[in-house]
């Protein structure tokens, strides 16, 4: 029979409806799905020889499917070894070996040393467990205190499952022996406190093609050179590396994401010219001198255009290298510092004199943001004696529009300070569509603040009465920048 036809001669096809677990109801319906329809125990079997990736892509298929992963594995799917002892040590290891062959699947295997004494065979013996039992995501961590500098941490010779590896307060010194194959699976890496050899990373790194992600946090390494990363590298966070002293993206044009915090003086950053970010983190320990050849380090260390950056947070201390910039025209220099792409703004303002109001209005002034929507100013934590004195100090003039879509605005830390209240008024009163500021503060009822200008307390007074300000003191996760898994670092 042709497709439109039906034996009664009406020329329609019968719609068909086919339900969550992909049974037709229709009277002329297509054949059951039978994969669908059988029963969860069945189908989790099913997912426990798929990849841990393509098992959560199941979830696309149907309503049914969705969140089943999660307990392909019940009980099973990971496993939690802590060393307190030698005696420890002993016992886990003749359990583990005494398992039965074929090895039980592992989706996640945690190794947390607490003990001195711990050999490099014995670390292997471990590894190699977990090697044998497909493991997909691996955790080695050596608790501050243990000694790991003697041992030689390498990557398991067969692990084509291993997705993500982790790795905390170690010395790394010998990555792999003769005949080792690479990692394709392997997309994540996040390394913290870790030692490591020069000749250790490049080996790493070229076992590793298929890397995504790369995470390095207080890592050391002298005269550490980044000359040899994956090519299909997304996303790189740097934090507290100061020993990292070059980095040479230029075969990376696939990096979407940077995240570095540490001091201007090591800024590693040479971004491939025609990388296209998405999101970027700056924190800087350190002020910014902007000589000249600071200027040519900046304008070179960034893309061509960052028109596309979605996600921006930058410290204050970036901020006043931002506001030398634009004085006398200098800033011509960074033509491809335009934000006008950007949509998340944080300001890591961990002071508040008169300065740096100023220098946030004039980084406001100098690299507009006409698309801006969310703004999150962090201020600090704790409140100084005031030593700034009158407001009258902030010598920069706030900016007249730019701000025309910022919808949302969050102020964590607020402590009523003259400079803050002045920041907060302003937003008030150039947010034209603002629908709400948040406002997270241990003192959630206007308060005296010698040296603010009457005007300002009594702006955001009336906004706290209509509901336009909604005061706080706890920090809802709801509401929580892109970058707030980066800050506490």
């Amino acid at each position: 029979m042709a497709i439109g036809s039906d034996s009664g001669g009406g020329g329609g096809v019968k719609r068909q409806r086919v339900d969550d677990r992909c049974e037709a109801v229709a009277s002329d319906a297509f054949p059951v799905d039978r994969i669908s329809a059988l029963p969860d125990e069945l189908r989790l079997h099913v997912l426990t020889h798929l990849p841990l990736k393509d098992a959560i892509r199941t979830g696309a298929l149907a309503r049914g499917w969705r969140d089943l992963w999660r307990g392909r594995w019940a009980h099973r799917a990971s496993l939690e070894v802590h060393l307190r002892s030698h005696d420890d040590l002993g016992r886990e290891l003749d359990v583990l070996e005494r398992e039965p062959r074929p090895r039980r699947r592992l989706e996640r295997f945690s190794l947390v040393v607490d003990i001195s004494n711990l050999k490099s065979s014995e670390l292997r013996r471990f590894l190699d467990y977990a090697a044998e039992c497909g493991v997909e995501d691996l955790h080695v961590e050596m608790l501050q205190g243990t000694i790991a500098s003697r041992l030689n941490f390498h990557l398991p010779l067969s692990s084509p499952a291993l997705a993500c590896l982790s790795l905390r307060h170690i010395c790394v010194s010998k990555m792999y022996h003769k005949g080792a194959r690479p990692f394709h699976a392997l997309e994540v890496i996040r390394l913290a406190s870790v030692s490591f050899r020069r000749e250790a990373f490049r080996e790493m790194m070229a076992l590793c093609p298929s890397l995504l992600v790369l995470d390095l946090r207080c890592c050391s390494c002298s005269g550490w050179v980044f000359d040899r990363l994956p090519p299909n590298l997304r996303s790189l966070t740097i934090a507290g590396c100061d020993r990292i002293t070059s980095l040479d993206f230029v075969r990376v044009p696939s990096l979407r994401s940077f995240r570095y915090s540490g001091c201007f003086s090591n800024l590693p950053l040479s971004i491939p010219r025609d990388a296209v970010l998405s999101d970027l983190y700056i924190q800087l320990y350190d002020s910014v001198m902007m000589k000249e050849w600071h200027i040519d380090k900046l304008r070179k260390s960034l893309p061509k255009d960052l028109s596309r950056l979605n996600v921006l947070t930058i410290s204050y201390k970036a901020l006043t290298g931002a506001s030398v910039l634009s004085v006398d025209g200098v800033s011509a220099q960074l033509p491809n510092f335009n934000l006008h792409g950007l949509k998340e703004l944080h300001l890591l303002m961990l002071q508040t004199k008169a300065v740096n109001l100023a220098n946030l209005y004039l980084f406001l002034k100098t690299f507009q943001c006409p698309n801006l929507e969310r703004l999150f100013v962090q201020l600090p934590a704790y409140r100084l004696k005031p030593t700034e004195g009158s407001i009258d100090q902030v010598r920069e003039e706030p900016p007249e529009d730019g701000l025309d879509n910022l919808v949302m605005i969050k102020v964590m830390n607020f402590n009523w300070c003259p400079t803050e209240v002045q920041l907060v008024s302003f937003l008030l009163r150039k947010a034209s569509s603002l629908q709400k500021l948040l406002i997270v503060s241990r003192n959630v009822t206007p308060v005296d603040s010698p040296g603010a200008s009457e005007a300002d307390l009594s702006l955001l007074k009336e906004a706290l009465v209509n509901g336009t300000i909604m005061f706080t003191e706890s920090d809802n996760a709801a509401t929580q920048p892109y970058h707030k898994a980066y800050i506490n670092l």
